[in-house]
């Protein structure tokens, strides 16, 4: 029968090869002769310009960013409206960001408030989410008998 010790045995392992942090310049790594720019370098940090852009544009057409989106949305959806208008203006503030020229800010808008409705109903779908109106009794009830039916 062995005897069993209680001092800890030494296990001698090779050390781990050296990995190179991505921007470090090795040379087994070289670097590419044209990297791309970064889509805000353009811009640097100063982003003055597009917020008074952005802020221009959101006098102009807010109103009309909103009224394309209840348009766009079901009648039972219109509380969402302005959460897609606001994903609308997230995603022109981020076109305005990479330096994009907006030709016809209104039609831009419109569009983005559109296409974000539809990708509401779409992610929704997915998600085979439906709303709720947890204020009316008969939606209550029926949800819980659809949570009960699954469970």
């Amino acid at each position: 029968m062995p005897i069993m010790t209680d001092a800890p045995v030494a296990v001698s392992r090779p050390p781990l090869p050296h990995r190179p942090v991505p921007h470090e310049k090795s040379p087994d790594r070289p670097t590419p002769s044209n990297p791309r720019p970064h889509p805000q370098g353009a811009l640097g940090h100063d982003d003055t310009v597009v917020r008074e852009q952005l802020d221009t544009l959101y006098r102009q057409y807010a109103p009309m960013v909103v009224r394309t989106a209840v348009r766009a949305l079901r009648p039972v959806d219109r509380d969402l409206a302005d959460d897609i208008a606001q994903d609308a203006w997230l995603t022109t503030w981020q076109c305005l960001l990479r330096g994009e020229e907006l030709r016809s800010p209104a039609g831009f808008l419109a569009m983005r408030a559109r296409r974000s409705a539809v990708d509401h109903y779409r992610l929704a779908r997915v998600r085979r989410e439906e709303a709720v109106d947890y204020t009316d009794n008969l939606a209550v009830a029926r949800l819980a008998h659809l949570i009960g039916a699954a469970a």
